[in-house]
């Protein structure tokens, strides 16, 4: 049996696949730099009294799963929060919960933002820094998501004109092929 669509298909999976890769990029970047620039704007700066994170082994190299500071609120009260937003490099700390390294990004002392409203919502001041002036992020995640778009789109055109050539309708083109 011969199936028409097998080479767009071949270029029309890929990019869909590079499309989706491009949305969760793009999205996730743009998350990041609302939030930051939102502490940058509307929150409170202040020192950690004390910092602990957990590194845990994913597939390729550990990462860092939680970020866990406690500071002083405005208003005196001790808090502890989980930061939201952070790198995800242990900076070659080993596995387990612990002190973050002397020199690595979150060692004492670390500065951090916090929405005053909602002090359980914090994340490290140069993580904020970082995030709000991102280019290269979001660049790579909209260059994907273009890239893939076009490939779908590509696929789709190639898919339509190979049906128009074998005479079918628009809409058919699949079911009349399979059912030959």
């Amino acid at each position: 049996m011969d199936y028409p669509g097998r080479g767009p298909t071949w270029i029309g999976v890929p990019g869909l696949v590079v499309l989706v890769i491009g949305v969760l990029i793009f999205g996730q970047t743009l998350y990041h730099r609302g939030e930051s620039r939102d502490l940058l704007d509307h929150g409170v700066e202040t020192g950690a009294a004390s910092v602990r994170l957990t590194v845990y082994s994913g597939k390729a190299s550990p990462l860092v799963e939680d970020v866990t500071v406690t500071f002083s609120t405005i208003d005196g009260r001790s808090n502890t929060a989980v930061l939201k937003i952070k790198d995800d490099d242990p900076q070659g700390m080993p596995q387990g919960e612990q002190a973050p390294a002397t020199g690595t990004r979150y060692a004492m002392p670390l500065k951090i933002l916090y929405d005053p409203e909602d002090p359980a919502f914090a994340i490290a001041s140069i993580d904020a820094h970082e995030w709000a002036t991102d280019r290269k992020d979001l660049t790579l995640g909209a260059g994907l998501l273009a890239g893939g778009g076009l490939l779908v789109i590509l696929a789709a055109v190639l898919l339509t004109v190979g049906a128009r050539r074998r005479g079918l309708a628009w809409n058919r083109w699949y079911s009349d092929a399979v059912s030959s």
